[in-house]
């Protein structure tokens, strides 16, 4: 009888220990995933990709990919902008002619602004501002000292925004070459008033 007891306890710790086996791996088997320490698992990977923090764009979808970029209607990527190439250091005569251009992309179409010395050239006389899709130039008709300073463009678009300077430097006029300016003045207006004299005459 006692050896029986004894057998009959040995089979039930068996049995409890198979069963506490079991157990330990069903628990370990409905557990998640996870990758080695210090590296998400696939599933907080994609949350953190999913909830990373990204521009508002009306318009456009934050992809659910890592490697996707933005996009927008009508299945067209999105791209910041960025200068394809940037303005240079100009250097000219005071009255002369001078033209800064810069070549750039960027999807939406990225808006243009250019500055002299810090202010628009919007509210500067004497400039122009001449932009397709791709190129942007600021053209000064005739130069004048105040514009000697930095030219700068600025690009925007809702993804981003990038600037180029630059150094503009005027020289001054010699003034052998104000007093020949003066002289060609003055005889192309005493030809033009000869010319209309001599036209007045002959409808006389």
């Amino acid at each position: 009888l006692l050896d029986e007891e004894i057998r009959w306890k040995l089979q039930r710790l068996r049995e409890a220990k198979r069963a506490a086996q079991r157990k330990k791996q069903e628990s370990l088997m409905s557990m998640p995933q996870r990758g080695p320490p210090g590296k998400p698992s696939p599933a907080e990977a994609t949350a953190t990709t999913d909830g990373s923090k990204s521009p508002a764009v009306k318009g456009y979808c934050r992809p659910k990919g890592t490697r996707e970029r933005w996009q927008i209607p009508g299945g067209l990527l999105a791209c910041p902008p960025l200068f394809v190439q940037e303005i240079k250091p100009q250097e000219a005569v005071e009255g002369h002619r001078c033209t800064f251009s810069c070549l750039f992309h960027g999807r939406p179409q990225p808006t243009v602004t250019w500055y002299n010395n810090a202010k628009p050239v919007g509210s500067i006389r004497g400039t122009a501002v001449h932009t397709t899709e791709c190129r942007s130039t600021l053209t000064f008709p005739s130069l004048l000292p105040q514009h000697s300073g930095t030219v700068t463009c600025v690009i925007f678009n809702p993804l981003g925004t990038v600037s180029t300077s630059a150094a503009l430097y005027v020289r001054q006029q010699m003034p052998a070459y104000k007093a020949m300016k003066r002289k060609v003045e003055k005889e192309r207006k005493t030809e033009e008033e000869k010319m209309k004299t001599e036209e007045e005459r002959e409808k006389e």
